[in-house]
């Protein structure tokens, strides 16, 4: 079975991704993730955006970038607690869905949830979101064929 990325982040930062105001995501760890992934918050996936590369950064040189990140330098020092370096997640192509989509997982994911590719494509399909569906595969269209939704 194929799985979707879906990342878990609160909301108001969901909405600055979605909005194009956020573009970097601040993390204590790294990921190896790549492409498209799920935003989701409370149990709703609010849309999609790419996560194209990450990188390893001094907590003091990104207190620079708050046009990129949208965070204040109070909350870079709590966040980052003893540690000097950050990693920054960089996201492009965001797309916000026109009604959240619910979805459930297990309560106790913190971060990343694996989610049924196929389920998703489905439900996505029958709510016409076709540019989620371009986002997250490439000849989407062939898939609406094949459920007969052309």
């Amino acid at each position: 079975m194929r799985t979707l990325k879906a990342l878990i982040i609160k909301k108001e930062y969901i909405d600055l991704i979605l909005a194009g105001k956020k573009t970097w995501e601040i993390r204590r760890f790294n990921t190896k993730i790549r492409g498209p992934v799920a935003l989701v918050s409370r149990g709703y996936i609010y849309g999609f955006a790419v996560l194209e590369r990450t990188f390893e950064i001094d907590k003091e040189v990104l207190k620079n970038y708050s046009n990129k990140h949208r965070v204040s330098p109070e909350f870079i020092d709590t966040y980052a607690e003893r540690n000097r370096r950050l990693y920054v997640w960089v996201f492009r192509n965001p797309l916000r869905l026109k009604k959240p989509l619910k979805i459930s997982y297990s309560k106790g994911v913190r971060v990343w949830i694996n989610l049924p590719l196929e389920k998703i494509l489905e439900m996505l399909s029958s709510l016409g979101e076709k540019e989620a569906l371009d986002l997250l595969l490439p000849g989407a269209k062939s898939y609406e064929r094949r459920r007969g939704r052309t």
